[in-house]
């Protein structure tokens, strides 16, 4: 198994990993646009699988500038909590709900440490995270830390980036040494962290049709290859738009070689419900896939 490289040589003095500052959050936030298919699907697996109402309790775990937590806040009136590590980040997230007019509070600690956390312990009705998970080869450890923030039945969303396909092709081009940042999820094996961690599966799969600008290069990133990929993102950027306005965002399939984004969706189990020996496992894959499929039939429709 290939050691994950830190991320560290991303982190840049006076704004952490983040080009954002917090005195422009203030004055334009940043938030889901809607427009873009992308966040509407994205938008849908909050409605249709966070099990959300006016009240409940969510918490985003690296909330750094997330568009998210204001939407969930604002728009479904959700208590929302973001915590994150990087005290850039933080002032980031909470600069970012003051712009947008949402209420919320941010923690600066670690997510991942339940000695700083014990006021959080089955506080949630969902704990979510985008683009976190896939940093750590310890998933199902830090995982099973988080579902202790689950109240019982309690869910969790986890997004990671989707690194397979054509993704991985230009991550590659972009630079091998922040490719190698990130363990490389699909569908099943971001399943299967999750079920070891102790969730019952209720949903996952993938999300978007296609983004040319997941990738993203580095500061070693030669002259010729930052070129080449920039012409490459552009381009196919370019074609996928043209082809989403052909069909009218409805020939967009959700596909493991293109998508943008892998997701899971899992309740906390208690003692009772909790799944054992592999016929459980399998048949919770089986229902996990019927359900992803006809939630992608759904959205082509629209």
């Amino acid at each position: 198994m290939t050691r994950l490289r830190p991320s560290a040589i991303l982190w840049k003095e006076g704004g952490g990993y983040y080009s954002e500052r917090a005195e422009k959050l203030l004055s334009e936030p940043v938030l889901p646009d809607l427009s873009r298919l992308r966040d509407r699907r994205v938008l849908e697996l909050f409605e249709r699988y966070g099990n959300l109402s006016t009240g409940s309790r969510v918490l985003e775990v690296g909330c750094g500038c997330s568009p998210w937590l204001p939407c969930l806040a604002r728009q479904k009136g959700c208590s929302a909590v973001g915590i994150d590590i990087e005290r850039f980040a933080a002032e980031l997230a909470r600069a970012n709900l003051a712009g947008a007019g949402a209420r919320g509070e941010i923690l600066c600690r670690d997510a991942f440490d339940l000695g700083q956390n014990q006021d959080l312990l089955e506080k949630f009705d969902l704990v979510y995270s985008m683009g976190v998970i896939e940093h750590y080869d310890d998933a199902v450890e830090r995982l099973a830390v988080l579902a202790k923030y689950l109240q019982e039945g309690g869910r969790i969303l986890t997004m990671v980036p989707n690194l397979q396909g054509v993704n991985w092709l230009l991550q590659r081009l972009a630079s091998l040494e922040r490719l190698e940042m990130h363990v490389i999820y699909d569908r099943e094996r971001l399943s299967r962290v999750h079920e070891r961690a102790g969730f019952e599966t209720i949903a996952a799969g993938y999300v978007g049709f296609y983004d040319g600008y997941l990738t993203a290069v580095t500061e070693s990133t030669g002259k010729l290859r930052r070129r080449i990929h920039r012409w490459l993102c552009w381009g196919s950027s370019m074609f996928c738009e043209a082809w989403l306005r052909a069909g009218r965002g409805r020939a967009a399939p959700e596909l493991p070689l293109i998508a943008p984004h892998v997701f899971y969706v899992g309740r906390r189990a208690s003692h009772r419900q909790a799944f054992s020996g592999r016929q459980g496992q399998k048949k919770q894959r089986l229902m996990c896939k019927l359900d992803f499929w006809k939630f992608e039939i759904s959205c082509s429709i629209l």
